[in-house]
């Protein structure tokens, strides 16, 4: 009897053991973002994390931070955490990104891709490689390609229909030049500030207005604070999966193999998200009480004859054999 509760007791121990030994060797992986929980970039993290689980059978915990939580909401320190290696991945907005390479503009420039397959297209071939090998020289490694979407512009004055309606509005834009340039061509009074800091500012007044993307407006829940919202697509916002250099250096080659496989079928998935977003989301805005107002092609017209100096000054800025690549790669879609 006493020998049967030892070897009990022996066995239990050794599970507790094996368990304690197995729960201590996962390693913590952070994924940063500087957007809510419910938007499509956190719904593309958590499949991230779910697919590292399965792949590394256990390996990798990854411990996902929105809103950028580790930096103080700060999009610099962001990316300085990632660069360091105290965040091991990052999804950014490639508006963004252009504080490492002003390149990044290009998938900006207005009306530059006409739907989300054709952008997806051109990013995941020659053009959109050639932006992510880039990356290594700033302490990061290129690993996906996801989408921000198509953005959109909310205000609390009036309907937007027609260029002169920018004319001093007071409007929240991502601090570069390429947007910056597009809304003063438009006669608006375009203003930056972290995103963490665009809803207070809406509420208060301190800006009329806003563009994002549908997804970011609905999870931000930027209807509660504006009350139009105008469906014109004039610019496209890519996510870029980025590793930190440091961190991704350490790793097996079989490790990189798992990740890189993990963060692309994240990113396929958060695609189709937003993708299905830019259809459910103008639904879900009217029914939340703000008037959307689309944009006929005529009425799209008159902002692209006005913009168009702005898209030929920033092709000639960027490189127009760079440029050419993207427009070549839409052209040879249609």
């Amino acid at each position: 009897m006493n020998i049967n509760r030892i070897v009990v007791t022996t066995g239990i121990s050794l599970a507790v053991l094996i368990s304690g030994s197995t729960a201590f060797a996962q390693q913590p992986v952070n994924v940063s973002y500087n957007v809510s929980e419910g938007s499509s970039w956190h719904q593309g993290a958590e499949r991230f994390r779910d697919l590292v689980a399965e792949y590394s059978e256990g390996d990798y915990q990854v411990r996902l931070h929105p809103n950028a939580a580790l930096a103080g909401g700060s999009d610099r320190v962001e990316m300085e955490m990632t660069q360091s290696g105290a965040i091991h991945f990052l999804i950014k907005s490639t508006t963004w990104m252009t504080g490492l390479d002003s390149r990044y503009q290009v998938l900006g420039l207005p009306w530059l891709f006409p739907d989300h397959d054709s952008a997806n297209a051109v990013l995941d071939g020659p053009a959109g490689d050639a932006l992510m090998q880039d990356l290594e020289q700033q302490d990061l490694k290129g690993l996906a390609w996801g989408v921000n979407g198509f953005r959109q512009v909310t205000n609390s004055r009036g309907p937007i229909t027609e260029p002169a309606d920018f004319e001093g509005l007071r409007i929240r834009v991502p601090g570069i030049e390429l947007y910056l340039s597009i809304y003063e061509e438009l006669g608006a009074s375009p203003t930056t500030m972290n995103f963490a800091e665009v809803f207070t500012a809406l509420q208060t007044g301190a800006v009329d207005g806003q563009e994002n993307p549908l997804s970011l407006i609905w999870s931000s829940r930027f209807h509660d604070v504006q009350d139009h919202v105008t469906i014109w697509n004039y610019s496209y916002d890519a996510l870029a999966f980025v590793g930190s250099g440091p961190f991704w250096q350490g790793l097996s080659e079989e490790d990189q193999e798992m990740f890189s496989r993990a963060a692309q079928e994240a990113m396929d998935f958060q695609r189709e998200v937003v993708k299905q977003e830019d259809i459910d989301l103008v639904g879900e805005l009217e029914e939340a009480g703000m008037t959307v107002t689309t944009l006929t092609d005529e009425q799209l017209s008159a902002f692209q004859d006005v913009l168009s100096p702005v898209y030929e000054r920033y092709k000639e800025s960027l490189g127009s054999d760079f440029v050419s690549i993207f427009e070549d790669g839409v052209a040879e879609l249609q």
